[in-house]
């Protein structure tokens, strides 16, 4: 019990005397050759870090500001399909629907307006003439197939997941190359029935490779200067200049000529893709425009465009790879009848995006660096104390020159009490005193 009390009272007596203590620096010259040189080229090597990186590599005089930009796009191209695939895409289409096909804007951009992006239809699966009506269920939608005497799935009013419609309650005759029999659902008629192994065969506009797209790219940097503003298009007065161009960015009226085929955007694509392989079940490609400005107080007209492309979904996937989506155009017979015809196409979404950002000199920018950064000096500091204290001989010597430990009270002199030996003082008593004057 005894011992517990004297060691409580042993670490109170720490830590008071640890919490009532005071440390202040003290100056001391060392005159080391080995050290002193050390310490200087430390110091030389941050004021070149400062200067060379944090300066110059960093533009740490400038003020940056981010880039504020709009994007509109306008696609061109067409594509003649003659049958070179086979027509079996088309399902439920008459003889006469099924002969050369010539595809335009109107057509394979759907939407025709998308927020900085564009789809292009570059596959498809047709199904023609769907009424409203009851039918057989898409063999290929999971738990839809039935027989006569089991028809337990059919449940009516069941959607399945994936399904054309509700269940009527009832089961289809066998139909189709393997005699199946599926649910008998309420749907647009007849349901559709992809065949994956002819979507495969190859997209359906074969040039689409061909297709162009005028990417139109204003910018500005409002945060810097109002009124520093650009676009991706030459400024030139000659009003032919898009339809004589090509883009080329090794020379300025190539890359002030946003004029790119869809096979240019694909092919800027690391690692490379093949376009054809891409249009069979589409994908996400990403167009990125950067605008990276240095040094805009000489003006915005030094300041270009750098384009890149990039595959966006993962083209290795094993489940529902590529992009596709459906959609519909309705007719009416004369006799008043609705039908209309379903595609699901398949394609490429190209998506905008616009980055970067600009600089300009800034004094106060400047210096909050150079403030900042200057601090750094005393790392040098820091690393010759620790070669000093603890890596020389002697170590030990330094030491004591650099602590000085001052203890309280004072004693009886009126001074303080300090470790370690007093300077010597002349001692005055034994010197006889002469009154007489000093002679001139």
């Amino acid at each position: 019990m005894g011992r517990c009390v004297e060691a409580c009272r042993w670490l109170c007596d720490v830590l008071v005397a640890t919490f009532f203590e005071y440390d202040t620096a003290k100056i001391v010259h060392i005159q080391n050759k080995k050290v002193g040189l050390l310490n200087r080229l430390v110091q030389i090597g941050i004021i070149g870090y400062i200067i060379g990186y944090g300066i110059v590599v960093q533009k740490g005089y400038q003020k940056m500001g981010p880039v504020h930009s709009t994007v509109t796009t306008k696609i061109k191209g067409a594509s003649l399909y003659n049958g070179s695939l086979g027509w079996d895409f088309m399902q439920n289409c008459p003889t006469e629907e099924r002969n050369s096909t010539v595809f335009d804007t109107a057509d394979y951009i759907i939407p025709p307006r998308e927020p900085n992006s564009f789809f292009v239809m570059t596959n498809m699966w047709v199904t023609c003439h769907q009424v409203l009506g009851e039918c057989p269920e898409d063999p290929g939608v999971q738990k839809s197939h039935c027989t006569h005497n089991d028809t337990s799935n059919c449940t009516r009013g069941t959607v399945f997941i994936g399904g054309s419609g509700p269940a009527t309650g009832s089961c289809s005759d066998p139909f189709g190359p393997d005699e199946v029999q599926t649910c008998i659902v309420q749907a647009w008629c007849p349901t559709e029935r992809e065949n994956k192994t002819i979507t495969k065969m190859g997209p359906k506009l074969t040039n689409a490779a061909n297709f162009t797209v005028l990417v139109k790219n204003s910018i500005q940097f409002p945060t810097l200067r109002p009124g520093l503003r650009k676009r991706n298009i030459l400024s030139t007065k000659d009003p032919d200049f898009l339809k004589n161009c090509a883009f080329n960015t090794s020379t300025k009226d190539g890359l002030y000529c946003p004029i790119l085929s869809l096979g240019q955007i694909v092919d800027m694509i690391e690692p490379k893709e093949n376009f054809t392989e891409l249009a069979i079940e589409g994908g996400v490609v990403g167009l990125e425009i950067a605008w990276n400005c240095d040094n805009l107080e000489r003006g915005i007209e030094h300041c270009n465009p750098a384009y890149s492309a990039k595959r966006l979904d993962d083209p290795r996937v094993g489940i529902s790879p590529g992009y596709n989506f459906r959609y519909a155009t309705y007719y009416q017979t004369e006799n008043g009848t609705d039908y209309r015809k379903l595609i699901k196409a398949y394609g490429i979404l190209f998506k905008m995006d616009v980055i970067g950002e600009g600089g300009m000199f800034d004094f106060f920018t400047l210096v909050l660096k150079l403030g900042s950064m200057i601090a750094l000096l005393g790392i040098a500091v820091v690393i010759s104390d620790v070669i000093v204290l603890y890596l020389l001989k002697k170590r030990w010597f330094y030491r004591d020159k650099k602590y000085l430990n001052v203890i309280d009270p004072p004693d009886e002199t009126g001074y303080d009490v300090i470790e370690g030996p007093l300077p010597e003082t002349k001692d005055t008593s034994e010197v006889p005193f002469d009154p007489s004057p000093v002679s001139s």
